[in-house]
């Protein structure tokens, strides 16, 4: 039975603009939904899916077995901040309603973020906020965060056919890591 892509998923796909030698990450993939959106825009490239849920992690593995067979999809079952960086390299980072950057500081995480980026690389932060003013709530305390920790961010807004807000912060390094 084919799952049915929620629409926030399809727009940060679209926000991504995959090419097909990308290498990307996903932080809080769940049963991996948005994984079959990235790998079947990918050639050379690879996407790594990480979930600090373990249940998840297998679900997202058992749905994406041809993208993992064919080499380009990987999971890892860990927090965003514990992943190990040795050997990782990614061209875009992305989030879809992950809450770890407006509900802190998110300095580990964005530490982490400018360690496994590329030099031209970017993280995108994308949201399906409740109403257009937390919306732009959510962008406020994202972009200050980010600020925080030396990341500029370049909001992106759209309504869904059914009226919600999507939110896409897309943010680069400003200052090299410290």
């Amino acid at each position: 039975m084919a799952r049915r892509i929620p629409e926030r998923l399809h727009w940060t796909i679209e926000r991504l603009a995959v090419e097909p030698a990308d290498r990307l990450l996903e932080i809080g993939c769940g049963r991996g939904i948005a994984v079959p959106l990235v790998c079947n825009r990918l050639d050379i490239g690879t996407l790594l899916a990480v979930d600090r849920s373990p249940v998840a992690i297998d679900a997202a593995i058992e749905a994406n077995e041809p993208h993992i067979a064919g080499g380009k999809a990987s999971f890892r079952t860990c927090a965003f901040a514990d992943l190990d960086p040795a050997g990782l390299c990614v061209d875009k980072i992305f989030a879809v309603n992950v809450n770890l950057f407006w509900t802190g500081d998110a300095a580990a995480e964005l530490a982490l973020t400018r360690t496994l980026l590329a030099p031209a690389g970017a993280l995108y932060l994308c949201y399906e906020p409740p109403t257009a003013a937390k919306a732009d709530e959510v962008a406020r305390t994202v972009t200050g965060v980010l600020a925080a920790q030396g990341f500029t961010a370049e909001p992106t807004t759209a309504t869904t056919k059914k009226g919600q807000t999507l939110l896409c912060l897309t943010a680069t390094a400003t200052r090299p890591h410290s």
